[in-house]
């Protein structure tokens, strides 16, 4: 037989060692053997990092989020603090005047006054139960100044010259409540001359959600009085500027004998 000599690679060489499948060593070899590649020495720590990163911006800005809402929250009970401040204040201020009215049909013992009466209880019934809502129905806060200028009516003289005219659609649509009669009241206490003639002009229109509001009285009694003279206009300006920002333009002009009040006002935009 011819006989088999191991056979030896050539110098500088060695084979790659082989091994049985149970694991031990099958290759030793430096030819074999490959560098890894860089990104992915790198991809841990850069994961690692981009994970701290998403999370310290996650915080950031739920941070932020909520800091937001705190602001709003707190900004929103100041403004419903303010306003329903604003709003007792106009109660007593209308009160004070009705009861005004009813004194002097009393005081010249005028049949009218149990009409009178019976007005001011309507008017007392809507503030009552209405007007602390956010809003009212459109309706309801005109029918409470036409019963405010009959109850006028009812104490004047002269009532030739006092009017009001309604137009366009008023249903379903809602305002801030006894927003307007500020205006009104003002128009009949610097309206009305000595003799109980009063010269008030007062027109509404509404077209789809646009309200505007015009008043016009001769000014008869230009006296200020500032113990008495309730909230006025300055109460009026800032509920106008807390309840419809961007969303309403009064317009105020005074002549020699005319004072003329104008207010367009956006009804779908009320904020609270």
């Amino acid at each position: 037989m011819p006989e088999f000599r191991e056979m030896k690679p050539p110098n500088g060489f060695s084979y790659p060692k082989m091994s049985h499948p149970l694991g031990k060593e099958m290759i030793n070899n430096k030819m074999f053997k490959k560098d890894q590649p860089l990104f992915f020495k790198i991809a841990p720590s850069f994961f690692y990092i981009l994970i701290i990163a998403i999370s310290t911006i996650i915080k950031i800005l739920s941070e932020f989020y909520n800091d937001q809402q705190n602001k709003l929250i707190a900004e929103s009970q100041r403004t419903t603090t303010e306003l329903n401040y604003l709003r007792k204040q106009t109660n007593p201020h209308f009160l004070f005047n009705a009861l005004n009215s009813i004194y002097s049909l009393a005081h010249k013992k005028s049949d009218l006054v149990p009409d009178a009466i019976v007005t001011l209880s309507e008017m007392m019934r809507y503030m009552l139960y209405e007007t602390d809502n956010k809003s009212v129905l459109l309706e309801k806060e005109l029918d409470y100044i036409k019963n405010y200028i009959d109850l006028q009516k009812l104490r004047l003289n002269t009532i030739e010259n006092i009017t009001i005219n309604i137009h366009g659609d008023t249903k379903n649509k809602f305002i801030e409540p006894l927003l307007l009669i500020s205006f009104i009241e003002n128009a009949f206490k610097y309206g009305t001359d000595y003799k109980g003639a009063a010269f008030v002009k007062i027109k509404i229109t509404i077209e789809e959600n646009i309200l505007d509001f015009w008043v016009e009285n001769k000014i008869e009694n230009s006296k200020k009085d500032p113990e008495n003279s309730g909230i006025g206009l300055s109460n009026i300006k800032n509920r106008l500027t807390l309840l419809y920002p961007n969303a309403h333009q009064l317009t105020l002009t005074t002549t020699e004998t005319l004072y003329k009040v104008h207010l367009n006002l956006k009804l779908d935009q009320i904020l609270i």
